[in-house]
């Protein structure tokens, strides 16, 4: 997942700027055509077409920042930082670490339980994984609530309803193969 993580930063960071390299090359060949598009924007949006040329003429004199506002206005795409593959470095990290912590969370069902309550028959350890792993679900996306405007109990329920729906569906294609592979 962490390398998935990296992978998938560094591709979009990629495709962002060839995407600014593509508006630069249009800036210096069609630099017109660019300034127009940007007033049609500004014109769009509801600035007076008068006000639109002297924004858009002023901004335009800045060749860099000119092509940064037209890649976030034009294409809603915000250009990464020089450091961006260190960045998604970080982001492939962190995406690691709460893989792991998370997880590992079904396997406590398995891995603590019968250390004090040896005797007890597989399905309520599996019982027993289930609820945990809801529990956490649940408790990931509360925390995920901090990072948005959603509610912690909306985000809490939401995750465990899609954890656990592609959990639940894993559990079901597993037990399907096995009965079609005779494990």
């Amino acid at each position: 997942m962490g390398v998935g993580e990296y992978l998938s930063s560094v591709a979009h960071n990629d495709w962002v700027l060839a995407e600014r390299k593509r508006e630069t090359w249009e800036v210096d060949n069609y630099p017109d055509g660019e300034i127009e598009e940007m007033v049609d924007i500004y014109v769009e949006r509801g600035m007076s077409l008068e006000d639109a040329r002297k924004v858009i003429g002023l901004m335009s004199k800045y060749k860099d920042f000119f092509i940064d506002v037209m890649m976030v206005e034009e294409l809603g795409l915000q250009v990464p930082e020089d450091g961006h593959r260190f960045e998604s470095l970080k982001e492939g990290i962190v995406m690691f670490c709460a893989f792991s912590l998370f997880g590992s969370m079904p396997l406590l069902g398995y891995v603590i339980i019968p250390i004090f309550l040896p005797h007890l028959p597989n399905e309520t350890m599996f019982s027993c994984s289930c609820f945990i792993t809801g529990f956490f679900l649940f408790l990931l996306g509360s925390i995920k609530c901090s990072f948005s405007t959603t509610h912690w109990a909306l985000a809490g329920m939401e995750t465990l309803f899609l954890g656990g729906t592609c959990g639940a569906l894993a559990h079901l294609i597993g037990g399907e193969m096995s009965i079609l592979l005779k494990i």
